[in-house]
């Protein structure tokens, strides 16, 4: 077969060249590995996070790597900053094709005990509300276009349970049922939205434990941000248009689901 055929029909199929995204937490991690995968398949990214240093040097190297990316900050707390990042998205790029809620906050090893009402709160709208806040400020530009797409970063925490952080455990679940629910509205504008519940990825929350927790992944070791920046990235193309109301557990083997 000729491989320019090949080429042009996989690059067809993906179609995911001059499309616009916003990628939350993407100075860092798992949300600087999107950024990266889909900034390298011709996605034009708004590339959101509070650590501006950092943003801006993972937007240097991509965009010298002949990427479209546009470092904001951008605190997902703030309505009038969610606000921002859509509007940046919509005047550089024409719209907002694809929304990646990755950003989020951990609990820092807390047991039920340990918990207030005060820090329930604080994981709650980190990593539940404001996915929320932000879906709802996309979609008037999404139901415009007739077309979307929404992935949104949850945690295998939700899924399996932890040994700590319990608050963070049922965010994250919230996170699936929300992208399932509204999946169900949704549909009838051709917006479809899957969840990624990741294993352990290597970033920097997870060094610490990173030779006793690979011990327990089936394929020998721990993922890479770019393991889910590719689930990403075929969850924001044509090739899932399929899929909507799913949860990928991408997890080299340590659970199956």
């Amino acid at each position: 077969m000729n491989e320019r055929y090949v080429i042009q029909s996989m690059y067809d199929y993906f179609k995911l060249a001059g499309k616009s995204a916003i990628v939350t937490g993407a100075a860092n991690g798992i949300g600087a590995g999107i950024a990266e995968t889909l900034s390298s398949l011709g996605v034009n990214v708004v590339a959101c996070d509070i650590e501006d240093d950092a943003l801006a040097e993972v937007a240097r190297r991509l965009n010298e790597a002949g990427g479209t990316v546009t470092p904001l900050h951008c605190d997902i707390r703030r309505t009038e900053d969610i606000d921002r990042a859509v509007q940046t998205a919509v005047d550089s790029y024409g719209g907002v094709d694809i929304l990646v809620n990755n950003a989020a906050g951990c609990g820092g090893g807390k047991k039920i005990d340990d918990i207030d009402d005060a820090e329930w709160d604080r994981l709650i709208e980190l990593n539940l509300t404001c996915v929320y806040k932000f879906i709802m400020r996309v979609l008037p530009h999404m139901r415009a276009k007739k077309s979307g797409k929404i992935v949104n970063i949850s945690s295998g925490a939700a899924i399996t349970g932890d040994w700590s952080d319990p608050h963070y455990a049922a965010a994250k679940g919230g996170v699936i049922s929300l992208g399932r629910e509204l999946a169900v509205e949704l549909a009838k504008d051709h917006i479809y939205i899957n969840t990624i519940a990741p294993g352990l990825i290597r970033t920097r929350m997870v060094l610490p434990w990173e030779s006793v927790e690979a011990n327990n992944i089936l394929v020998g070791r721990l993922g890479e941000p770019g393991d889910i920046g590719a689930t990403t990235a075929f969850l924001a193309s044509a090739a899932s248009d399929f899929y909507t109301g799913q949860v990928l557990c991408p997890n080299g083997g340590s659970w199956m689901y």
